[in-house]
């Protein structure tokens, strides 16, 4: 594939001498015509063609710095020697580079490297742009500063240290006419510190493309671009040097367990042949896939814990640290889910995995040689796993849950259950599965900041927040979510109305049956799974999505509610897809929202008031002094610490020291859970051995003085849902049968955990 990092500023083989050959098929269906002028708007659609030369707008939001529009005077027609590029010329990735007017030893900017990736997509009627800045303090060497970089082949994709990451932008409007490419852009600076955008302002560009005469049809030397940009006041020279046709790249790591295959190609249902990287290539990226070992024992039974230590063993090191790059694995089974993006360490989003073990049924609407098969023995059915599960690596959401509210479909971003749910007898599952992404994950593969997009920078969700993340698509009269609500459904949301910042935190959830008729639901009342999310509005007025920090995906487990009956979920809701959920003091609205089991419907819970406090008494701030360790949050989010000995050292002060609480209970819990079992590691070695001696006195510590029905309610919200052998569960029930609890008491603990197993289970 060629390399897909560097810092290097010029480009070798094709680009280096100039010579690039144009066979791209995009590009407004333009001819090359020296006279036609091409508008394009906000969203990068086509205007006008043709049409006299109108001045870019600058755009109108946030606060900005005062930036004049630019000035689209007729173009100065090409040197003879050469000629304008045509318009498709444009398309694919480039390194653009800033140098302040004056040389870079200028006094503003002294020797300050200002470079990164500029995409440029054009399609058929239309023009997008979106880069990502990153800049860096030049050395100096005896006679100067040190050079860039060596030269380097085409394609690559400039991939940059994420410590150098300055800012982002987006086109705003652009124009192209006789090789002339000039857009406005917003401007989005980065606060590394904070890890966030912080502000917004605007910029201009003007770039000239141009390839001598001379070199026949196809074969074209095309030079890099060069002009100006106006940014923060200041004007700049621009060097853009194309790197490639396609837009991003990443490096895929395959790991399999034995006697499981990846799923290098499949047969579509009409014979023709889909990959993993053809898939990809059709949003422009271009995926270097590494089978590496593929003899790692298998698992029947993997826990999210046990998949972040074969990850940290299996995983072959960086040898260069600012690549993009992700790891799946081919697995057995975890139940009887299709897949996870499981991974939510210091490097998140790195890790994936497909389970190949899951069977499916043989339901009518599931295609006749796919039926009670595994998933790994469907290469059509498992490639669309492993290829959903790697968006999900890429920070790419369900459709049903961004924000900007794309349509559920058959489309790779859709849950495996929606997909089936448009499945008919004529035509069945997987051939009804879309092998391509839609409109809105597509843009955002290409388009989105590199902070939101890359593997190992920021946490699953980020950015997915509000309509500024990468380029928005632009939102209809029906607003931004138009799922019709049922109205023979009722949802309950029940929290604690007063929380301390630091104390473990339950969501319960209850789906009623409100109608007269027998009414199908999903059992999915978690918050890994896809079909029930957390909408909270924070104090200062912000909207956020709570999820766990593990996304689960397969088909949709359905049950018959009777008029009347309900169905019961619950989750721990301390540590979840934002980090700690509660740290803000202040009020915290709180609503549930359910898929109905259709795909087509949702129903949604009234807003619940969170009053969050900050701790007072000496007991309450030695909690949260230890609970806000982001170790700890994760050990309390998947029920486990892994191998991260200072977070279990804090989980065993709060357990020790503050039984009495509910948040000590959840601290002994996730010891014993912990403890209880070993934890595979690299080869036969144990990365961690089971302690049952330990995990039974940490049990006692969390059942004493404490309902079962509670100790229950504390075991199932520990465990992570997607982890239903998780030992916690049963040995919690266990040991409060031998403490003789009363019978009441207990017959509610049962019923909690029937809850559990029922909520997300996927087992025959």
């Amino acid at each position: 594939m060629g390399n897909m990092t560097g810092d290097g500023i010029h480009a070798s083989g094709a680009e280096a001498t100039g010579e690039a050959s144009e066979e791209a098929t995009s590009g407004c269906d333009c001819k090359e015509d020296a006279g036609a002028f091409y508008v394009f708007d906000e969203q990068g659609n086509l205007v006008d063609t043709g049409a006299p030369a109108p001045p870019l707008p600058v755009p109108s939001f946030g606060p900005m710095l005062p930036v004049p529009p630019p000035v689209l005077s007729p173009p100065f027609p090409p040197p003879i020697t050469a000629r304008a590029c045509p318009i498709s010329t444009l398309d694919g990735s480039w390194l653009v580079e800033f140098a302040p007017q004056g040389g870079p030893a200028s006094p503003v900017f002294p020797l300050t490297h200002i470079r990164g990736p500029m995409r440029i997509e054009v399609g058929a009627a239309s023009l997008r742009i979106s880069g990502d800045i990153y800049a860096r303090r030049m050395p100096f060497a005896p006679n100067g500063p040190v050079a860039p970089g060596p030269p380097r082949a085409m394609p690559w994709y400039p991939q940059l240290p994420m410590t150098q990451y300055v800012w982002y932008f987006r086109s705003t409007g652009c124009t192209y006419a006789a090789g002339q490419l000039q857009f406005t852009f917003e401007r989005r600076l980065w606060d590394r510190a904070a890890r966030t955008f912080t502000a917004t302002d605007a910029g201009r560009m003007t770039l000239t493309c141009r390839r001598p005469l001379g070199l026949g049809p196809r074969i074209t030397r095309l030079r890099p671009m060069t002009g100006s940009a106006t940014i923060g006041g200041r004007t700049y020279h621009v060097t853009a040097t194309k790197t490639s046709t396609m837009y991003r790249g990443c490096a895929v790591e395959v790991d399999a367990m034995t006697n499981r295959q990846w799923p290098a190609t499949a047969s579509m249902c009409t014979g023709a042949a889909v990959g993993f990287r053809s898939v990809y290539a059709t949003a422009g990226w271009e995926v270097q896939v590494t089978v590496d070992d593929t003899a790692l024992p298998e698992d029947p039974q993997l826990s999210v814990p046990e998949l972040q230590t074969l990850i940290a063993g299996h995983e072959t090191p960086a040898t260069d640290p600012s690549q993009w790059r992700m790891w799946l694995l081919v697995g057995s089974a975890q139940g009887t889910l299709f897949g996870l993006m499981f991974d939510d360490d210091a490097a998140p989003r790195e890790g994936a995995v497909g389970f190949a073990d899951p069977q499916f049924g043989n339901d009518p609407t599931i295609a006749p040689f796919a039926r009670n098969q595994p998933l790994g023995a469907v290469p059509l059915a498992f490639l669309r796993t492993l290829v959903h599960e790697a968006g999900h690596a890429l920070n790419l959401f369900h459709p049903k849950h961004d924000v900007h509210a794309p349509p559920i479909g058959t489309s790779i971003m859709n849950q495996t259950g929606d997909v089936m749910g448009f499945a008919t007898t004529a035509n069945p599952y997987p051939c009804n599965a879309t092998l391509e992404f839609d409109d809105h994950s597509r843009t955002s593969l290409i388009h989105a900041p590199d902070p939101q997009v890359r593997p190992g920078w920021l946490n699953f969700g980020w950015g997915h927040g509000s309509l500024s993340s990468g380029l928005p698509e632009p939102v209809d009269a029906d607003g931004l979510r138009n799922i019709e609500e049922a109205a023979d459904l009722r949802l309950d949301l029940v929290l604690p109305a007063s929380i301390v910042v630091g104390e473990y935190v339950i969501a319960e959830v209850t789906l009623t049956n409100a109608g007269d008729a027998p009414r199908e639901v999903t059992t999915l009342l978690n918050l890994s799974e896809g079909d029930l999310q957390l909408r909270r509005q924070t104090p200062d007025g912000r909207l956020d999505q709570v999820r766990d920090i593990v996304v689960g995906c397969g088909p949709r487990p359905l049950v018959t509610l009777a008029p009347g009956e309900s169905l019961t979920g619950r989750a721990q809701v301390f540590y979840t897809s934002v980090g700690h959920t509660f740290t803000a003091p202040g009020q915290h609205l709180v609503e549930a929202e359910l898929d109905g089991g259709d795909g087509l419907t949702v129903v949604r819970s009234g807003p619940v008031r969170v009053q969050v406090r900050m701790p007072v008494s000496e007991a309450e701030q030695a909690i949260a002094d230890a609970t806000l360790d982001r170790g700890v949050g994760r050990a309390l989010a998947l029920g486990d610490f892994v191998v991260d000995e200072a977070a279990q050292e804090k989980l065993t002060a709060v357990a020790e020291g503050h039984a009495d609480s509910d948040t000590g209970a959840a601290c002994a819990l996730v010891l014993a859970n912990s403890l209880a079992r070993p934890l595979s590691g690299r080869e036969e070695e144990a990365a961690r051995p089971a302690q049952p001696e330990a995990a039974r006195r940490y049990l006692d510590l969390a059942v004493q003085g404490r309902s079962a029905q509670r100790v229950a309610e504390l075991a199932t919200t520990v465990a992570s849902s997607v982890d239903k052998d998780a030992p916690v569960v049963e040995q919690a029930l266990t040991r409060m049968r031998r403490a003789r609890k009363g019978a009441a008491d207990m017959e509610r603990a049962e019923a909690v955990v029937a809850d559990f197993s029922r909520a997300g289970s996927r087992r025959a």
